[in-house]
């Protein structure tokens, strides 16, 4: 066995990061990309700060009147409430996900961008009709070495990318993008 054969079988041989999963109303597929540090890192901050205002404004309305002038006054409410909605905020973000995924749905003719949180409720990023799709292609990321398939917009320069993987494990996937919202065959696709 040579090096270029060995290399193009373990290039064959890697698993697939992304997974597609029908559904009654089209299919998802989920990217497996991990969230960026930047997301991480901020979600961890939000959770962080959104825990210390949600601290700081049941505080304020529990802390004893011998700190303060008199009975609950308006400026105690106005700030615990003030602290309780950025704490709300904060907490929404830091808990909202970071697994991106693309859903297709055939029965409204749509797709869209979703994130999902741990427990797997998804948040819509973006929703594009199939007929603002220009075209489904494949091409090579050099940052991972790695191919990626991206959705084309015809009217913006936004391009949703789809999944990535090796050529070999995106080609069957890229066909039949290509078919549902193109009405192209795989040949035409390419």
């Amino acid at each position: 066995m040579t090096d270029a054969t060995a290399e193009l079988g373990t290039q064959m041989a890697k698993p697939s990061t992304f997974e597609v999963e029908n559904v009654f109303w089209g299919y998802k597929i989920r990217t497996g990309r991990g969230p960026s540090f930047g997301v991480a890192f901020g979600q961890a901050a939000s959770f962080f700060f959104g825990v210390c205002l949600l601290t700081a404004s049941i505080g304020i309305l529990a802390l004893p009147t011998l700190f303060f002038d008199g009975p609950l006054g308006v400026m105690r409410i106005g700030s615990a409430t003030l602290f309780g909605a950025a704490s709300a905020y904060l907490l929404w973000f830091a808990s909202r996900g970071s697994r991106p995924e693309v859903h297709v749905d055939t029965s409204l003719g749509e797709i869209r961008e979703v994130i999902c949180n741990r427990a797997g409720r998804p948040t819509t990023v973006g929703s594009y009709g199939f007929d603002t799709i220009g075209g489904v292609l494949v091409e090579e990321d050099m940052a991972t070495g790695l191919s990626r398939l991206v959705m084309q917009s015809h009217n913006s320069s936004h391009n949703v990318i789809v999944a990535e993987g090796t050529d070999a494990q995106l080609m069957s996937l890229r066909d039949q993008l290509a078919h549902d919202l193109l009405g192209q065959t795989g040949a035409q696709a390419a």
